[in-house]
């Protein structure tokens, strides 16, 4: 079951509300999911294919809301998943993969700090990047983030 496209047709079968699936390629397959039903795919997929596992995660910044994309990889395949879960504003909240996969410990708390979504289940939601003279509300990855608020923060000019 290495074809994107059976993959999907079998993710609708079993999620028949809440998902919409688009393979882009025999390797490639995208799945918008429902919030509520990110971690049943999730652990659907880890259960259904072999050699699976989350190789990463991403966060985009948008009007209404933050993507967060988990991508999924096979051992020893060309074949990539990206699973799509939109966390609402304003306060976007999305469950945890941690307790499903330990590649997402890390992740998910990077892109709390970064992009403000909260995983909930996580099991250690401490900071991993920012200092903690930086507030929680400053979120260098957000749009409407301005570097000057670092400086006002901690009284020192942003990196260069």
């Amino acid at each position: 079951m290495n074809d994107a496209t059976e993959i999907g047709k079998r993710l609708g079968r079993r999620f028949p509300e809440g998902i919409e699936c688009a393979p882009h390629s025999p390797r490639r397959l995208y799945a918008r999911v429902d919030p509520r039903l990110l971690l049943d795919v999730a652990r659907w997929l880890l259960e259904q294919i072999p050699g699976l596992r989350l190789a990463t995660s991403t966060g985009i910044d948008l009007r209404d809301g933050v993507d967060v994309l988990h991508h999924f990889a096979v051992n020893g395949s060309p074949l990539v998943i990206t699973i799509k879960a939109l966390a609402a504003k304003p306060g976007p909240r999305l469950p945890s993969l941690a307790a499903l996969t330990p590649a997402a410990d890390w992740i998910e708390r990077e892109i709390s700090e970064l992009l403000g979504v909260a995983f909930d289940g996580h099991p250690d939601p401490r900071r991993l990047l920012k200092a903690r003279t930086l507030g929680d509300q400053v979120l260098p990855l957000r749009r409407d983030f301005d570097p000057r608020t670092i400086k006002e923060t901690t009284g020192e000019p942003p990196a260069r």
